[in-house]
């Protein structure tokens, strides 16, 4: 893996990079909330017999830092014009079209994303996107004031309560390993994600996406990511759904599409398949002409 520093019409953004053969296809990997691109490197890393891989650190996050751009009051609406930036960017440098991948809110990114400069995109590989069903929004207005919480809120509550500081790597590392939701990830993974998502100062090690940019990212799911960023979609899609936790709503609506290609629950996993069953979703991925 290489990272890279690729200017944007939005600004700066650091994006990992897996090189493959000069002439196969490009692939872009889109991270969940929280996390970063290096997250996935044992799953993308085992893609570059086919592909070109990029995966991007989203404004705020990893190694790129929230620049000029940055939308404190709709931080999803504005990643997505980052991502948009970022793929018209590749796809100025490749000359080719860009297949799109993500993970949770980084698969709806890319579904927005699609939309936006059709033109521009190959497809698109979902794993259990973000899509939060339009009655949240209603129960959140109407009774958010006598205590209700949807489940993005109470993320929204968990984030901001995080801790984000510790004496060293060695020591964030013990805290997290088997524990919470990453007792079900293999083993790398949480290593790779403290590896792309933590820096140091004199004072110790510190998570470089601050609570506050997770919690802000969360609450603002209810608003952007909801069934209407599913209409409208053209590009062909690969969608993997987790059987257990899932945050795909309306599957109704994608099972509509015609250019839905494959839809695949993923028996056994939870939200955070990519990391617990990795090589399904490398095999989906290098056979997505087959599906398209």
């Amino acid at each position: 893996m290489k990272r890279l520093k690729i200017k944007t019409a939005r600004g700066d953004l650091s994006v990992c990079f897996w090189k493959g053969p000069a002439d196969a296809p490009i692939l872009h990997w889109a991270h969940a909330n929280g996390f970063n691109g290096r997250t996935y490197d044992r799953l993308l890393s085992k893609l570059t017999g086919n592909f070109n891989v990029y995966a991007w650190d989203a404004p705020g996050y990893g190694m790129t830092e929230k620049g000029p751009f940055y939308d404190e009051a709709n931080p999803v609406l504005g990643n997505s014009y980052d991502l948009e930036a970022l793929i018209s960017e590749l796809n100025r440098k490749h000359n080719r079209k860009i297949l799109l991948g993500g993970h949770s809110i980084g698969g709806s990114l890319s579904l927005m994303v699609s939309k936006y400069i059709k033109e521009k995109i190959s497809g698109l590989i979902l794993a259990d996107p973000v899509v939060i069903n339009y009655h949240y929004q209603y129960l959140t207005k109407y009774l958010g004031p006598f205590g209700y919480d949807s489940s993005t809120l109470k993320l929204t509550k968990q984030a901001l309560r995080k801790r984000d500081r510790w004496d060293s790597f060695e020591t964030v590392l013990n805290s997290y390993t088997n524990r919470g939701i990453f007792s079900t990830w293999k083993e790398g993974f949480l290593k790779d994600y403290l590896l792309g998502g933590t820096k140091s100062d004199n004072n110790g090690v510190y998570l470089s996406c601050h609570p506050e940019i997770e919690a802000a990212s969360f609450k603002n799911t209810e608003i952007v990511a909801t069934p209407k960023i599913i209409k409208g979609a053209t590009a062909p899609i690969v969608l993997l759904v987790a059987e257990i936790g899932s945050t795909t709503a309306s599957l109704k609506t994608f099972k509509r599409l015609c250019n839905l290609k494959k839809l695949e629950i993923v028996v056994g996993g939870t939200h955070f398949f990519p990391m617990e069953q990795p090589d399904k979703l490398i095999s989906f991925i290098k056979d997505f002409k087959s599906y398209a």
